[in-house]
């Protein structure tokens, strides 16, 4: 691949922000996000699509409020500093959710790195203004620009397998009854009375392993 890559004009390319390095007036953290809410985000993020929340939090509590406006930016980034593509799907305006994607991609198209795995960022900016009880106003070249900044981390493990759910898919199941409960076969057979184990099938449901009673109730000979 050559660099920088040659770009094509049916594919979407990442805008890169760097938002994780702008000049912002007030930092917020994770653990007191202050402004904004994440939520649904897999604690781990392997190859492929995931969906998350945004939304606001009351800030009337706060120093400051988000500008009448505003505009929210988002951006995640991995370990190694390349930068993971995004999307905003839809805002819900009644309730002020916006539902997000991030989708790791083995090839990321704007850059020859790939994505590594570890801990990243996910990083959202908005501008602030000035409440009425303000005692720290903001400072004039932060007016009307970018000026907070809560950056999240993420935690990316590509080759995860099923990374969307704590569940192990069963991949293969034994054609065998269980105790003469039940059957995986096309039609379910019961085991033999006072058999000691279930019957098997093979792939064309016929039994391929016959039971001998053991109840002691000997066959009608006649």
């Amino acid at each position: 691949m050559a660099y920088p890559p040659d770009f094509s004009s049916t594919l979407k390319y990442e805008n890169r922000y760097d938002l994780d390095e702008i000049d912002v007036f007030l930092e917020g953290d994770s653990t007191n996000p202050m402004f904004f809410n994440i939520s649904g985000l897999p604690q781990n993020l392997s190859f492929g699509k995931h969906y998350f929340y945004i939304s606001m939090l009351d800030s009337k509590n706060q120093p400051y409020q988000l500008r009448q406006n505003s505009k929210i930016l988002f951006e995640l980034k991995s370990v190694n500093n390349v930068v993971l593509k995004s999307d905003v799907s839809n805002i819900n305006l009644r309730n002020g959710i916006a539902t997000c994607f991030i989708e790791v991609l083995k090839d990321p198209l704007r850059t020859v790195k790939e994505v590594d795995d570890g801990q990243g960022t996910l990083t959202v900016v908005a501008s602030l203004t000035n409440n009425e009880n303000t005692e720290e106003l903001i400072p004039e070249k932060f007016i009307g620009a970018m000026n907070y900044r809560c950056v999240f981390p993420i935690n990316i493990r590509k080759n995860l397998l099923n990374g969307n759910s704590p569940f192990v898919i069963n991949t293969e199941h034994i054609k065998t009854t269980n105790n003469g409960q039940f059957s995986f076969a096309k039609v379910s057979y019961g085991a033999l009375r006072g058999s000691p184990q279930g019957l098997q099938f093979n792939d064309e449901g016929d039994s391929v392993l016959p039971v001998i009673p053991t109840d002691g109730i000997e066959e009608d000979q006649s």
